[in-house]
């Protein structure tokens, strides 16, 4: 059996010259295509190898086309750098046509300010919730999931479910390798979950015992680092899509650690598009 590469090795960047690398988009970090929670951790982790400040504060995203299982090219360049800010432009191409462009927002591991906290959230052990497995033994699973341990505490709905409410939560544990001591390319971690669940949050919304006939690419997206995430094994995600209309639908998500601490918030507008063949 081919063991996994891990979130950390698929992201790893291949210098080409100053402010340019060539990467790899494989299938098994894709979904209907490459995924673009992978892209942009891709983006995020190149801003942070050009950027003179070690911390991610935000990092907006649009997504302009959907990329193919290829080579790409990402070209980083600074915008605006201070003391106590950087701004990056990121930019993901393939073809010579842009996927991805990005800016990001980099500050110092520490600044002075006001100090306040209202999100702390008491939150289950990790430990003690059920297993994907265990709560949908009968449940094919597609291979991009296979690149994290899932426990789901309101996870997508089983046959026969009644709607709810567009909303799903639980902890989810990368493998075989869970963190990174990178805090741009861990912070992809986040990414990944937020940008993933985003649009399967909506099927409480529309239970159906087959895949749902629509699929929903992003427009953009846009991320706040709150704190870094590599000390956290297991990530607590919630994920809404809270209003579904007119061919758009909207996402807001948020990644705790174990304890409840806010760690990574972000916002999304998608596209729903019929999905190819149905």
């Amino acid at each position: 059996m081919k063991q996994l590469q891990d979130f950390e090795q698929a992201t790893r960047l291949q210098p080409v010259e100053a402010g340019r690398w060539s990467v790899d988009l494989p299938e098994s970090w894709g979904l209907w295509s490459p995924a673009g929670g992978f892209i942009t951790a891709l983006a995020l982790r190149a801003a942070g190898e050009v950027s003179s400040l070690p911390r991610p504060a935000s990092m907006t995203c649009h997504f302009l086309r959907m990329g193919k299982y290829a080579p790409a090219e990402i070209r980083v360049e600074s915008v605006k750098a201070g003391k106590r800010s950087e701004l990056l432009k990121a930019e993901l191409l393939q073809g010579g046509k842009t996927l991805l462009l990005c800016h990001v927002w980099t500050v110092p591991e520490t600044l002075p300010g006001l100090v306040h906290d209202s999100t702390q959230e008491e939150l289950p052990d990790p430990e003690s919730v059920p297993t994907f497995e265990e709560l949908y033994p009968d449940e094919p699973s597609h291979p991009f999931f296979d690149h994290f341990e899932q426990r789901p505490i309101r996870g997508t709905p089983q046959k026969g479910e009644a709607a709810r409410d567009p909303e799903l939560t639980g902890f989810y544990r990368f493998t075989p390798r869970p963190v990174s001591d990178d805090v741009f390319a861990d912070a992809g971690r986040a990414i990944i979950l937020m940008d993933t669940f985003g649009w399967l949050a909506q099927y409480p919304a529309h239970p159906a015992d087959g895949p749902s006939p629509w699929i929903a690419p992003n427009i953009d997206y846009h991320y706040r680092f709150h704190r870094p995430t590599t000390h956290a094994d297991w990530l607590h995600m919630r994920v809404r899509a809270p209003v579904a209309e007119n061919g758009l639908m909207s996402t807001d998500g948020q990644i705790r650690d174990a304890s409840g601490k806010l760690l990574v918030s972000g916002s999304s507008q998608l596209m729903c598009l019929p999905r190819p063949g149905a």
